[in-house]
């Protein structure tokens, strides 16, 4: 089986997602030739296409095609990031920069060979990557954070969620004491005795 990844791929869901974290996906803008506009005005009409690339990172192979509202679906992201005229080329994934003992001088090889996260990383076919030193105890070390990433996952959401609890927590203390302060002096308010009325008046 080639160590390659075939673009056209028909996956499930959840493999389609894992495999396409490994592509290095772009939407852009191209212009093509409009043959029968061009022939109605007698002068070359140029019409407005939006394309995607898919790159298998640190190889020569890429694909070329319609940004079809199926690529759109697979690639949500870049999708988004294209729409809002974003930098598409990180991907989606974790930057590598947040491997701690991976060095600058590495993430720049890598990204200049179009790998640009640790999920690329990790996908990396062997072929392609024996050309950095050490690779393998590279990406075996990437996938360990990956996996340490996964295990503290569900920890770090109750923690989360504990955090944005307690933040509504203590803002709804705020508003009842705003409340409270705000009645109290309304009291003292009505408490008060009417001023006298000046002398010329009585």
């Amino acid at each position: 089986m080639s160590d390659e990844i075939d673009f056209a791929m028909n996956f499930e869901d959840g493999q389609q997602s894992e495999a396409d974290k490994k592509l290095l996906a772009m939407f852009y803008t191209d212009v093509v030739k409009n043959e029968a506009k061009s022939i109605d005005e007698g002068r070359p009409i140029f019409d407005n296409i939006t394309l995607i690339r898919i790159i298998t990172p640190g190889s020569r192979d890429t694909f070329v095609g319609d940004a079809t509202p199926e690529y759109q679906a697979r690639f949500p992201q870049q999708w988004a990031r294209f729409k809002a005229g974003r930098d598409q080329m990180e991907g989606s994934g974790t930057p590598l920069n947040m491997l701690p003992w991976l060095q600058p001088n590495q993430v720049a090889e890598f990204k200049a060979v179009g790998c640009h996260t640790v999920e690329q990383l990790v996908g990396m076919p062997d072929s392609i990557s024996h050309k950095f030193m050490g690779h393998l105890q590279i990406k075996q070390r990437a996938q360990e954070f990956l996996d340490l990433a996964k295990e503290q996952a569900p920890g770090l959401r109750l923690k989360a969620e504990l955090e944005k609890r307690d933040a509504q927590i203590e803002e709804l203390k705020a508003t009842v004491a705003a409340m409270m302060a705000a009645k109290s002096e309304s009291k003292r308010a009505a408490k008060q005795p009417a001023e006298e009325a000046p002398s010329f008046l009585k």
